[in-house]
């Protein structure tokens, strides 16, 4: 079976400007996929604003 290269894209920002309440991403969100494709030995990419990781 053909390996899949994952693109997970989450933000960097803790908030929408002055107007919203905090925002961003709860960890489970990013970890519960992401442990999936990982024991699949799917190659992952995680990508923000702020840069990108590759595992």
């Amino acid at each position: 079976m053909k390996s899949l290269q994952v693109l997970m894209v989450t933000t960097s920002h803790k908030s929408l400007g002055d107007t919203s309440p905090d925002t961003g991403i709860w960890l489970q969100e990013l970890a519960g996929p992401y442990y999936v494709f990982k024991d699949a030995g799917e190659w992952i990419t995680i990508a923000s604003p702020n840069g990108i990781i590759t595992k």
